[in-house]
């Protein structure tokens, strides 16, 4: 079945973003995946003579002849590129538009929808006359041996691409397989200098290589690509050393890579990867991910591709940018085709973040998911510290702003770390100046409107240094992150100001954490509550009723510290990360919060009516 109307030489889809985009993928043709899942019998039957494995051409009479064969499988847009940005557009909500062409028949028009479906911006794609790219991938025992069906394919030439398909974007993802169009590659590197982007190639396949070893020598050794990645048979390929085994051919391939772009990418299957940067001595290596059942590798290369751009968008360290494409690799063989599903991008979320994370993520997934990738990648770039909490009522003429400044500027002096807060006025914006006021770094998470505030508040923070959440769950999850001490040389508090309800939220879940060993089990983080003027002499009280009743247990508490001045705050810090302080003379009276509660639980609480309003108990 056709679409009904008959397009001009060329149509173009249209776009479903109108924001910028980050990444721009080039993919002159559409292809679509015909996915069966076989046995080793069926395998033999449907191939004949033929090799089990690799990639062949085939017609379009042999495709349908195939599946009428095979009787069942499932269709998924495919292709390199398709799949890489697909991964991070819908799973690490990048910006990205994907240029090329489609068939004028029904599987391009899945493909465009499948696209758009992901977030993809489509409004480059061209539509040709002609069939859309097809190709039958037969899975058997998690091994691929696919059959392609391209040669009458509607297909993007050099002379259709412009400058103006690459407005605005950072980066072009270019695939090897760009090589069967005629100048075609070379063309879209030019366009993108001229554009001032930077560009990754992806080597596609050894018969790539084995077939335009010459032409990609001179495209790599031109300088222009800046990021390239392959696997260990296209290195091997690349290089050809007889009488080396495939990890030596693989850090040479390497050697050569890096020499020549910015940075350099084999991956070695269920052995992980290897990575370098230009310039660097050393070779950064990153296992494969642990306890993964493959059922189909189809798409680990270009979801592994995934997982490192976004890394490397975020300027995470290559260590980390090599994890994510791991993650992102081996979240993807577990499912049958190239696109990921909700439970494949929730492992790779737990596994990336852990449990802490995991738990915000509940209803509107996909949102609260990128929302949390938003604010790790700035936690990444800004580094933990210190997390203050408190009111944001609370302004200048309150006697608690003064002290809020003062100790947010020596914490900063003394730990030299980033300060972190919720980014909202009060007592954050406080603590944010007395850091800011020495030039020390700082960021904030804010949320769209804080208590006591009836519109979003300017921010004092410079513009790359915060994240807006919508979610609640975001913000609170991505705060407590600030103050993970994730290695010893770490030095990190969480510190509350007197505060409201929200601040009392925020401490009884570290609370929570560190009791359920969630949060602090492996390196100890310092929880000190300000109790300025006795703020905090209440909440004692009423944790010594909950110890009486045995709802809590005293040694459930011993971690949080009770100070009543900056100085004993400070005091705290040092005697915790063992730094020098210099002698201020002064009688202090810092406590855990156990001992105050062994002291004072067994005083009279106040009397209540049994029906009064909460208002009325506290007049």
């Amino acid at each position: 079945m056709n679409e009904k109307a008959s397009p001009a030489a060329f149509d173009v889809e249209e776009n479903n973003s109108n924001q910028p985009p980050e990444v721009i993928a080039l993919q002159p043709l559409a292809v679509v995946d015909h996915l069966c899942s076989v046995t080793e019998e069926t395998l033999k039957s449907v191939l004949a003579q033929e090799e089990i494995g690799g990639s062949r051409r085939i017609s379009q009479q042999q495709v349908q002849d195939m599946l009428a064969q095979i009787g069942e499988f499932h269709s998924k847009a495919g292709g390199s590129n398709a799949n890489t940005i697909r991964g991070l557009a819908a799973g690490f909500g990048v910006q990205c538009e994907l240029v090329g062409a489609r068939g004028y028949d029904e599987w391009g028009a899945m493909f465009a929808s499948s696209m758009k479906r992901s977030m993809v911006g489509i409004g480059k794609m061209r539509i040709h006359q002609g069939p859309t790219g097809r190709c039958v991938i037969l899975i058997c025992n998690g091994q691929r041996t696919m059959r392609t069906c391209l040669g009458e394919a509607a297909r993007m030439v050099a002379d259709d691409l412009s400058v103006q398909d690459f407005d605005g974007a950072k980066w072009l993802l270019l695939s090897g397989y760009c090589f069967y169009g005629k100048h075609l590659l070379q063309r879209a590197i030019e366009l993108a200098a001229e554009a001032k982007m930077k560009v990754a190639l992806d080597l596609a396949s050894f018969e790539v290589v084995q077939s335009f070893k010459q032409e990609l020598k001179d495209v790599l050794e031109s300088g222009r690509v800046h990021c390239c990645f392959c696997n260990e048979d296209e290195a091997a390929e690349l290089i050809h050393e007889e009488g080396q085994g495939s990890r030596a051919q693989s850090e040479e391939a390497l050697a050569y890579l890096s020499q020549h772009c910015e940075l350099a990418v084999v991956t070695l299957g269920d052995k992980g990867c290897i990575a370098k940067r230009k310039g660097d001595q050393e070779t950064v290596q990153e296992p494969a991910c642990s306890g993964v059942t493959v059922t189909d590798a189809t798409g680990a290369g270009d979801l592994f591709a995934s997982g490192f751009l976004y890394g490397m968008l975020r300027q995470y360290s290559l260590q980390k940018c090599c994890r994510m494409g791991c993650l992102a690799g081996g979240a993807i063989v577990q499912t049958l085709g190239a696109e990921m599903t909700q439970a494949n991008w929730k492992w790779l979320f737990d596994r990336l973040h852990g449990a802490l994370a995991a738990s915000a993520v509940r209803d509107s997934a996909t949102a609260v998911h990128h929302e949390l990738l938003e604010c790790y990648a700035l936690i990444e770039k800004l580094g933990r510290g210190v997390v203050y909490y408190g009111s944001a009522r609370l302004k200048q003429d309150s006697p608690h702003w003064g002290r809020a400044v003062d100790l947010g500027q020596r914490v900063a002096e003394l730990l030299g770390c980033t300060t972190w807060s919720g980014g909202g006025p009060g007592m954050m914006e406080a603590a944010t100046a007395g850091a800011q006021s020495i030039k020390a770094a700082v960021g904030g998470i804010r949320i769209s409107r804080e208590a006591g505030t009836t519109v979003r508040t300017a921010s004092y923070l410079p513009a790359d240094c915060a994240v807006f959440c919508r979610f609640l769950s975001s913000r609170k999850v991505a705060l407590v992150d600030c103050g993970v001490r994730a290695k010893e040389s770490d030095q990190t508090a969480y510190i509350f100001l007197p505060g409201g309800l929200g601040t009392m939220d925020e401490l009884f879940e570290i609370m929570t954490l560190v009791q359920l060993k969630k949060l602090g089990s492996k390196l100890a983080v310092p929880l000190i509550l300000c109790n300025y003027d006795g703020f905090y002499d209440g909440l004692m009280n009423f944790l010594g009723a909950m110890v009486q009743n045995g709802t809590v247990g005293t040694p459930e508490l011993t971690d949080i510290m009770v100070a009543s001045s900056n100085e004993e705050v400070l005091d705290c810090l040092a005697s915790f990360y063992k730094l020098p302080r210099t002698s201020h003379g002064t009688q202090l009276t810092l406590h855990r919060a156990s001992s105050l509660i062994k002291r004072d639980s067994h005083k009279e609480l106040p009397e209540v009516g049994t029906m009064s309003r909460v208002n009325s108990a506290v007049a």
